[in-house]
């Protein structure tokens, strides 16, 4: 008998919103819970702080703190804070979610952006108000909108890098969009910086050239298009970025000491 699949569906234990004035509200997640519980917590006035082994941290309006039960970590209304603290959090499974949720932690850290007028917050109601009238319909659609939630923090930790940090940002552009046309000239322009400012800064801190980083991108997903599809070369060159199939093949053959159809009929 085959071992049953690990189910990859999320669901909702909990969601709630409240408001706490003083330094009783303390919630310490070591050895709290199952460590597939995680928690998108957002501050919507006043203030709560969140505490790891990296160390303590305001969480304002604007903000959200990500966590897991049973995990090194605690969280609370600040010592010496008046104003009350009003809170909207929603307690779910990871399960099949769970490498979005950490690559979102691990790339961004446990407090993250959630503007107050942002699609990140806009889901995190929705999703709340479905809770509460118990609306979902059906566990397909409960983890879908978990799953857009966490894709849209993403994508607000992204925009924001844009302005905070250009040179992260030009290597979010890069991944999102090495299939496009693209040059270094304009992915230098969409960060707000020189050329020659952001191949220095980019090399410097990842250890390899924006460009290089682009023609790898490019190249291993042609490779994967080769092996996996019979599409002419000039439709694979455009698909992975490419002006047409003789560029392409040339990039290939440096880059791989074959040529692309060579490789092919492997």
């Amino acid at each position: 008998m085959k071992a049953p699949l690990p189910d990859p569906f999320a669901f909702l234990h909990w969601g709630a919103e409240g408001t706490h004035a003083n330094e009783s509200y303390l919630w310490d997640n070591h050895h709290r819970g199952s460590a597939d519980e995680a928690v998108i917590q957002q501050t919507l006035s006043g203030a709560a702080f969140f505490q790891n082994p990296s160390g303590r941290r305001l969480v304002t309006p604007g903000h959200a703190m990500l966590f897991t039960h049973d995990e090194p970590s605690c969280y609370g209304y600040p010592p010496g804070e008046t104003a009350p603290y009003r809170l909207r959090f929603l307690s779910f499974k990871l399960a099949g979610l769970r490498p979005w949720f950490e690559r979102l932690r691990t790339e961004f850290g446990p407090i993250v952006l959630m503007a107050e007028q942002g699609e990140a917050a806009a889901l995190m109601e929705e999703i709340m108000r479905r809770y509460r009238r118990r609306a979902f319909r059906d566990r397909f659609q409960e983890t879908e909108l978990l799953h857009q939630l966490l894709i849209a923090l993403h994508r607000e930790q992204v925009t924001a890098t844009q302005t905070l940090d250009p040179v992260e940002y030009g290597r979010h552009y890069l991944q999102d969009h090495f299939r496009s046309p693209l040059n270094l000239k304009l992915v230098a322009e969409k960060c707000g910086v020189s050329r020659e400012h952001f191949i220095r800064a980019f090399t410097r801190r990842y250890g390899e050239p924006p460009g290089a980083l682009l023609r790898r991108l490019r190249m291993e997903h042609a490779r994967r298009m080769l092996l996996a599809t019979q599409l002419p070369l000039q439709e694979v060159a455009l698909a992975c970025g490419f002006a047409d199939a003789n560029t392409f093949c040339r990039a290939y053959r440096l880059r791989y000491g074959t040529t692309p159809g060579a490789a092919r009929a492997r």
